[in-house]
């Protein structure tokens, strides 16, 4: 239900920020409470029946709330629309349509052609809308590092089905040829701006906005970005649609199954479809941890797309005492809609099969983020840090690069119950367990408490994150505290034991202990983002430490951080 609300209130931006009066002569449709409405059908996607309202406004129904009579008048509006392309340089969508011949790849300081022949038609598109620069607002090149992680993560988690587009008039002053992080980006051609009446009804005068969009220029969420708390706002309610909408969504199988039963009679009235599964019946992760590597099942369906018998193959590989548990969830777990033909619904039969392959860890834990499994903020309001700890700069400059066996370099900083620190040689931190005579589990930090370091002390100090973003510097001048070494820790509480994610990024190298164990080792150069890493944890009941150390090199220093557990 939360997941839901918090899908509702993004649709509710989009709809309150792209408002246009002007909803011209439409047809009248009524929504879930009675409520009529005039909008022109656009497009069926996942659960939603979506509707134009306006010139750059829109509105979306959940597909029970439209009746069999609707559900069928709303597919023959949408009928004649033209199906996505294989080929994007084939588009017919109105806003990716208007792309074709006008995006440019800007890569590494260079604006390269697009082949739009060798990639299909976007399903969805974001993009990001540059105006007028606005001087108050944080630069368009830390906008760009802080989604960056974002785009790359919901292309691995969707491949192929969303791409993202860098919208800026000259105002912007933003150089095209060389956008931040280490990815390419789409941007359109600033000389061909002109002309496309669907996407610049979106762009701003002055500052930066970010929309998704359907291929056909529907807004399901925009919003502006000019600070990092936007980006942060678009980016979780972007996860959230994207999710709502995607078909293997269990939770969109009820008002899919609703809108199909009603237009197969019409779509098939001339013709005949083998029964279809809406969602999958079983969870891969669930198998793979029971050691599961194989299920074919032969289904026999009803003619109301009821369940009659299933029969697990010999071909399945499974330990033989999942047997009946794996035939109970294949029995009550599976929505299908059954075969039809001229019209009518028939028994059939239906071949299931499902390889689970080895778990990708990465992209697990992308997934988990961004497709409803972590999804409920558990709140760090506060963190308590000690810094600045120097480091000889010949120890920086001896290691450059993490090592095949992925050892990295850094001071060693060890801690005793007296709360002195000392070094004996400030060599290979990360490799190092500081803490080594107490154990990271036992530390526990006061606000104000001192703690002495080579003979130099320091001072745990309370600090209050901006929207995740622990800064090191304190708006101190960049480049005061190269080649140092900071630490950071808080304690919340969980009412469970339960799998929970976070989301973090560093500028530069860090360590990552949960409870005292330590589970991220990290050395690389670079600025800290939004979610630059989803790191999988598992809370324990009750009180939860955790502690950051993160090492600076040269210029900026911070970390952000934030962590989601496992929604209902």
């Amino acid at each position: 239900m939360l997941l839901f609300r918090r899908f509702l209130s993004s649709i509710l931006l989009a709809t309150v920020l792209f408002a246009d009066p002007a909803a011209g002569a439409t047809p009248e449709w009524k929504d879930g409470k009675g409520a009529t409405f005039k909008g022109e059908p656009v497009e069926a996607l996942g659960p939603l029946a979506m509707f134009r309202t306006g010139s750059v406004s829109s509105k979306f129904l959940p597909m029970r709330a439209l009746s069999a009579e609707d559900c069928v008048r709303f597919y023959q509006a949408i009928a004649s629309r033209p199906a996505r392309a294989l080929r994007w340089s084939e588009a017919k969508g109105q806003a990716s349509g208007e792309m074709v011949g006008r995006l440019q790849i800007s890569d590494r300081g260079q604006l390269k052609a697009f082949d739009f022949t060798a990639t299909p038609e976007p399903e969805l598109l974001i993009v990001l809308f540059g105006g007028r620069r606005n001087p108050d607002a944080a630069p368009p090149y830390f906008l760009l590092d802080n989604l960056g992680p974002f785009i790359s993560r919901v292309q691995r988690v969707y491949p192929g089905r969303i791409a993202t587009v860098v919208w800026a008039n000259r105002q912007a002053n933003l150089n095209l040829k060389s956008l931040p992080g280490a990815r390419t980006w789409l941007v359109i051609d600033p000389e061909k701006l002109s002309g496309m009446k669907i996407t610049s009804r979106f762009a701003p005068g002055e500052g930066f906005v970010m929309v998704l969009m359907t291929r056909e220029g529907i807004p399901l969420l925009g919003g502006p970005a000019n600070d990092v708390g936007e980006v942060m706002r678009f980016v979780d309610g972007a996860s959230d649609i994207l999710w709502q909408i995607n078909p293997d969504n269990p939770r969109a199988a009820r008002d899919r199954l609703h809108y199909l039963r009603a237009i197969r009679p019409i779509e098939f009235a001339q013709g005949k479809s083998e029964p279809m599964l809406l969602i999958d019946p079983l969870r891969v992760d669930a198998l793979r941890q029971r050691g599961v590597k194989r299920i074919e099942a032969k289904f026999e369906l009803k003619a109301d797309g009821g369940v009659a018998q299933v029969e697990i193959l010999p071909s399945s590989d499974f330990p033989q005492p999942l047997a009946a548990p794996l035939s109970e969830a294949l029995r009550t777990n599976a929505y299908f809609l059954p075969a039809i033909e001229q019209g009518a619904a028939l028994p059939g039969s239906y071949r299931y099969e499902l390889k689970i392959g080895p778990l990708d860890p990465k992209l697990a834990a992308d997934a988990a983020w961004v497709k409803g499994e972590a999804r409920v903020d558990v709140p760090l309001k506060s963190w308590l840090v000690l810094k600045p700890i120097k480091v000889p700069e010949q120890v920086f400059s001896m290691i450059d690069r993490i090592g095949p066996d992925g050892t990295v370099m850094l001071s060693a900083v060890t801690a005793s119950s007296g709360n002195k620190v000392s070094t004996a040689s400030q060599m290979n931190a990360f490799n190092s367990d500081w803490f080594s005579e107490i154990g990271a589990a036992n530390i526990r930090p006061v606000a104000g408490e001192k703690q002495e370091v080579d003979g130099e002390k320091f001072t745990w100090k309370r600090v209050t994150p901006d929207h995740g973003l622990v800064d090191f510097l304190e708006g101190r001048e960049s480049g005061t505290h190269d080649y140092c070494v900071g630490y950071a820790w808080t304690e919340f509480d969980s009412p469970e034991e339960t799998d929970a994610w976070m989301g973090l990024g560093s500028d530069d190298g860090l360590r990552l202990w949960l409870n005292g164990e330590q589970v991220n080792d990290k050395w690389t150069a670079r600025t800290s983002k939004l979610d630059d890493d989803v790191i999988p944890l598992r809370l324990k009941k009750g009180r939860n430490q955790v502690l950051i150390k993160i090492q600076n090199v040269k210029g900026l220093w911070s970390f952000t951080c934030r962590i989601r557990v496992r929604g209902a």
